[in-house]
């Protein structure tokens, strides 16, 4: 097994790389849900993306705040690909200070860009997730078999 440091040094590198994230949603009723989304972290690894407020993973964001997050590394060879999976909180950013942390987190406060744009009326909105628990996974070989297990990340 490798060091906790090298996997959560990988976990950074993996999502500093990466453009977007796997978003699993799931509705009140159970019925699941996948997108992929363009996201940008902030230091404290929050992530933030932006979608239509009419799109499934919104109505199911609103509705219950849950997400399963893959931040996998599809650039790697055959056979040793690496991902980063967390469950966590999801959020549509409601408010005018909500908004505007995500507008400088995702935009660099790009003056074109304004929390007017997200909020009201408007047909976008900005999203929060937080994760809740992180890891990767990792296997080894016992009796001919591959087992998989867990490894927690720390990001920050």
């Amino acid at each position: 097994m490798r060091s906790k440091s090298y996997y959560e040094k990988r976990a950074r590198e993996i999502i500093d790389s990466i453009k977007y994230l796997t978003l699993s949603t799931a509705s009140n009723n159970g019925s699941p849900w996948n997108s992929p989304v363009w996201y940008v972290r902030d230091e404290k690894y929050n992530f933030y993306f932006g979608s239509p407020k009419n799109t499934t993973h919104s109505k199911n964001i609103r509705d219950n705040g849950k997400g399963f997050v893959v931040i996998y590394d599809s650039r790697a060879p055959e056979g040793s690909g690496e991902g980063v999976y967390m469950t966590a909180k999801v959020k549509e950013l409601t408010t005018d200070k909500e908004v505007k942390r995500a507008i400088e987190v995702m935009f660099k406060s790009d003056p074109k860009i304004s929390a007017s744009q997200f909020l009201g009326k408007g047909p976008l909105r900005l999203y929060l997730v937080k994760p809740q628990k992180i890891w990767m996974n990792d296997a080894e070989k016992k009796d001919g078999l591959y087992l998989d297990y867990r490894v927690p990340v720390k990001l920050e």
